[in-house]
């Protein structure tokens, strides 16, 4: 059985990414793993000990009451929900974790309709990013009835591109979701000429073994823009996409990739989840 990770706090936001993960837990036939951090202290032979004790206590206790009525929920019948203390308050744990269990996605929720760069920096959405070989899902305020039809996915194609984007078709399959590609052209020294896109494309598909690299190369959709995220975010809106798929490099997480000016205008108003895969 397939397994789904959903870091939880108890707050709004935890129950948000515990609806989408149970959307797809049912549709997959998978297990939710809820991880709770509940800062449980390291006992140490000294006076302090019987403080430590009682806090222990008294935290495992209160995970358990919270964790009870937090999944006290009509859709999450007829699922396999099991709670999973974790004794650190680290999120980049997190990452580890779901490597261990074989989790096939991580699902978290983050606040509102703020800025495409802010739903994934700078928060500790951000550390289980950076940190996580497990693609990570984060859900808004509007995907309660997640159902995704469309996921696109904006690349560079470069050949180490390969691995995020068969993950992302496993993660599509799951969705029972199409996968769209968008390259997206910038002004100045990262302009590519039609021909140099096209050897970007086809150098890509030839390295994944694609069967038919030429026709590959044409269902590519190619968007001019003044910055990366300019481009996603047209492109998702006029296409009505359901998903947007980022690949990022733990070392330096999301932002570094988006390069270029952020349009705040066009990213505020996103309120579509974002799929990260670690490259």
């Amino acid at each position: 059985m397939k397994s789904i990770l959903i870091p939880v706090d108890f707050s709004k936001e935890s129950e948000k990414a515990l609806q989408v993960g149970a959307r797809v837990a049912h549709k997959i036939n998978a297990k939710l793993l809820l991880c709770h951090m509940a800062g449980i202290e390291e006992l140490v032979i000294n006076q302090n000990q019987a403080q430590a004790v009682q806090h222990n206590i008294f935290q495992l206790k209160l995970a358990e009451k919270q964790f009870s009525e937090f999944t006290d929920k009509e859709y999450l019948e007829g699922l396999v929900v099991e709670p999973v203390l974790q004794k650190e308050l680290k999120f980049e744990s997190i990452g580890e974790f779901a490597s261990d269990v074989d989790a096939s996605l991580i699902v978290m929720g983050t606040h509102g309709a703020s800025g495409f760069k802010e739903v994934i920096s700078g928060s500790n959405t951000e550390k289980v990013v950076r940190s996580s070989q497990v693609p990570v899902l984060v859900v808004k305020e509007n995907d309660l009835n997640f159902n995704p039809e469309k996921i696109v996915l904006a690349s560079n194609f470069d050949e180490e591109v390969i691995p995020a984007y068969k993950k992302v078709l496993e993660i599509a399959e799951m969705f029972e979701s199409k996968v769209e590609l968008i390259y997206v052209n910038l002004p100045g020294s990262n302009f590519k000429s039609t021909n140099e896109m096209d050897e970007i494309l086809l150098n890509f598909f030839t390295k994944l073994n694609h069967p038919e690299p030429l026709s590959a190369i044409k269902k590519v959709n190619r968007i001019a823009d003044y910055s990366i995220e300019e481009g996603i975010m047209s492109y998702a809106q006029l296409s009505q996409v359901d998903v947007i798929a980022i690949p990022t490099h733990g070392r330096t997480g999301v932002s570094r990739l988006l390069k270029g000016s952020v349009s705040e205008d066009i990213a505020n108003h996103s309120i579509l989840p974002v799929l990260t895969l670690k490259l």
